[in-house]
């Protein structure tokens, strides 16, 4: 019998074998008989203290020549000040970001790139962290930039203006996504909107951030006797031990952490709504506080909350989405939490039209596992789930790892790992039954909608009295110049905008209606220039429609008066209302148009100051046009050389200082204008562009600001 012939016939044989018998014993799936899991196992590392009080964990593995390191440190964005909320995700970022005092942080990106290694830092609520990853051949030097980013931070200033931005830009973007919206301010409601937990970072507290306060928290946490180091990978423990000691072990010793009091209050049952009318789906949240995890009654709990949410088996799922239809996704439970009790929620999504019926399926779910127990059936499939996945969740030696690291930082017991299964084991129908009547109830609940109340089908106020949520951005800090107004700097600002006006105007403001300007205009794009050609229409006071010629195609964007359309390649989309209500100050903020409007009554000028733009002084007016503010610098001839205001960033929506500087002023008839302007944003060019044409009171086909229509000629 040739090779091949046996091989067939063994697994021919072997199929037979299994499968008969098999066959043979079980008619129906659920008969099927499976051994009892095998005794949990867990690869325990070798934990130690350095003389500093730094905290190691070891694991070897030599599967691959790889080192991975981490580090928890006692610290955390909890610990913040109110006042400059957002420190800690800045410091979490420039920390690496902003290099070390013997490395910039572009040269340890040059550096770490060159040898397929990685050094990252962040911050969590309560743990600042660090990692590490590469060859283990190429360990002793990368080790030396890691141990240098923990202790000798430079937080260049280039950086942190960098991180500040980004988070700005975060804020601007922050009710974007409703279903964001709804779990940040359902965490409001549950531990109050003024506690570390859930308070919000503004554009107010992310300018108060300074270098100074970086190198305060670093010089408060940053001590080995606050760090829990693990590292697993390709090594000899005890040369490991020695390595550690020589780069960490002069690390001095700092004062013991002090947690503090990360306060929070008990939430406020009721019902509460926030309006979003860009948005077709209605998104729910309900709950309130949860638990902690050291709670005994924790392995109860995660037993309930899979027979209340667990997947599609769980009751959420079975009942709201698949029998009743009313939602693609739908889950939560009893959270916990190490330091303080988790949150308690339920959520999910459905159609506007179905809101109400939707919130009345999650009260019944609610109510249901407390009237009506969890049954045997239900929690044996729960505990079996729950067992079946453990191992899943420490199947790699780095897992196991940070899960060790995890337990110690947060005191829970060393074996914590190994009685989980018992534990999971020992829960019983009536322990479920009793700890969702413990920690589940009903009538403490509040309750968050977020979605277009008009398409509801039934109206909030049908669950009780309703507390609207204010979602609205506060405005960044004003940062221009401080303006007195009197009769001496209102007489003086107005006969400076007067000369700005008339030399545009030919002496004859207000005859303006319509202008029509075609431009070419090139965008500085995270260092690549983008030439785009843009066609201007406008219709005085509050028609708009701008033709973009971009790489994709020409966008289109018609704006008349409170509506507006966005279109490309054929498709059209209704504009945001904040998008047109930022079009139309951008309209009113508009230099020539402004110096239409002089003698309007909704138009105010306040001498301000002098500056000097390139060499030439000028005087500084400050313009109130129908409640948009901005600076004009108003040279003695009348040319107004730049404009300053605070506005919002094009692409990634932060707002900032707005600067634009105008040159090349032409004739166009009996008017003055600038062909040239360069716009600046927070320091940085941002765009420039000169006029190829231009037209004043052309004849216009009204048809043009068609809201709809969307196309351009």
């Amino acid at each position: 019998m040739n090779k091949s012939y046996r091989s067939i016939v063994v697994a021919f044989l072997t199929f037979a074998l299994l499968a008969l018998p098999l066959s043979a014993q079980v008619k129906n799936h659920n008969d099927i008989k499976y051994p009892e899991l095998p005794a949990f196992q867990i690869d325990k590392p070798e934990v130690y203290d350095l003389k500093n009080g730094m905290k190691v964990f070891l694991i070897e593995n030599h599967e691959l020549p790889l080192i991975s390191v981490s580090a928890r440190v006692r610290t955390g964005s909890n610990y913040e000040p109110a006042k400059k909320t957002g420190l800690g995700g800045v410091f979490g970022q420039v920390q690496r970001e902003g290099g070390t005092t013997s490395m910039t942080g572009d040269e340890m990106d040059d550096f770490l790139e060159a040898r397929a290694a990685s050094v990252e830092t962040s911050m969590g609520g309560d743990s600042g962290f660090a990692s590490m990853n590469c060859l283990a051949e190429d360990f002793d030097e990368i080790f030396a930039v890691f141990a240098d980013v923990m202790r000798n931070p430079a937080f260049a200033e280039d950086k942190l203006e960098l991180a500040k931005v980004q988070s700005n830009s975060g804020i601007a973007r922050r009710n974007d996504n409703a279903q964001g919206v709804a779990g940040r301010e359902f965490n409001r409601l549950i531990y109050g909107a003024d506690s570390p937990l859930s308070r919000l970072t503004e554009y107010e507290t992310v300018a108060a951030i300074e270098r100074g306060d970086l190198v305060a928290w670093h010089k408060k946490y940053y001590h080995p006797n606050n760090v829990y180091l693990g590292i697993v990978g390709d090594f000899d423990s005890a040369e490991m031990k020695r390595q550690i000691e020589s780069t960490l072990g002069d690390w001095a010793k700092g004062p013991a952490f002090d947690e503090g009091d990360v306060a929070f209050t008990e939430p406020e049952p009721g019902v509460y709504f926030i309006e979003k009318e860009d948005v077709t789906q209605a998104f729910i949240q309900t709950g309130h506080l949860g638990i902690r995890r050291d709670n005994p009654d924790y392995f109860a709990v995660t037993v309930m909350n899979e027979v209340l949410s667990g997947g599609f088996s769980g009751r959420l799922m079975q009942n709201i989405r698949t029998d009743k239809g009313l939602a693609y996704g739908v889950g939560g439970g009893i959270g916990s939490s190490y330091m303080r009790p988790g949150v308690f929620g339920v959520s999910m999504s459905t159609k506007s039209t179905t809101m109400a019926e939707s919130v009345d399926a999650l009260r019944e779910e609610i109510v249901g596992i407390i009237e009506n127990p969890a049954t045997a059936e239900e929690i044996l499939q729960a505990k079996e789930t729950i067992l079946n996945s453990f191992v899943f969740n420490y199947d790699s030696k780095g897992k196991i790892l940070n899960q060790q690291m995890l337990y110690a930082f947060y005191g829970m017991p060393s074996d914590y790992l190994e009685t989980y299964q018992d534990n999971i084991g020992q829960v019983s129908t009536e322990d479920v039954a009793r700890v969702a009547k413990k920690y589940i109830h009903p009538d403490q609940m509040a309750l968050l909608v977020v979605g277009k109340s008009a398409e509801f089908d039934r109206p909030m106020n049908s669950f009780g009295s309703v507390k609207t949520i204010d979602i609205t951005i506060p405005d960044p800090p004003d940062t221009g110049p401080v303006v007195t107004r009197n009769a001496e700097t209102l007489e003086a600002g107005s006969k400076l905008f007067a000369l700005a006006a008339n030399r545009m105007m030919g002496q004859e403001p207000g005859r303006v209606e319509s202008v029509r300007l075609k431009s070419k205009r090139t965008m500085s794009m995270q260092g690549q220039k983008i030439s785009i050609g843009m066609e201007i229409t406008l219709h005085l006071p509050d028609k708009m429609h701008v033709a973009v010629n971009t790489p994709m195609g020409v966008q289109t964007i018609v704006i008349n008066g409170d509506e507006g359309t966005m279109s490309m390649g054929g498709r059209s989309q209704p504009l945001p209302a904040s998008q047109i209500e930022e079009s139309t100050k951008d309209l009113d903020r508009e230099v020539f148009l402004m110096a239409n409007s002089l003698g309007h009554e909704g138009l105010e000028a306040v001498l301000a100051g002098t500056e000097e733009i390139d060499g030439t002084s000028c005087e500084v007016v400050a313009i109130n046009f129908r409640g948009t503010e901005s600076t004009l610098c108003v040279a003695e001839d009348g040319r107004v050389l730049k404009q300053t205001y605070q506005g919002k960033h094009p692409f990634m929506g932060n707002p900032g200082q707005m600067e634009v500087y105008f040159s090349d002023y032409r004739d166009v008839g009996n008017y003055n204008m600038p062909f040239k302007q360069v716009q600046m944003f927070n320091g940085e060019e941002l765009s420039s562009s000169e006029v190829e044409d231009v037209s004043v009171n052309p004849s216009l086909d009204v048809a043009l600001f068609d809201v709809g229509s969307g196309a351009s000629d």
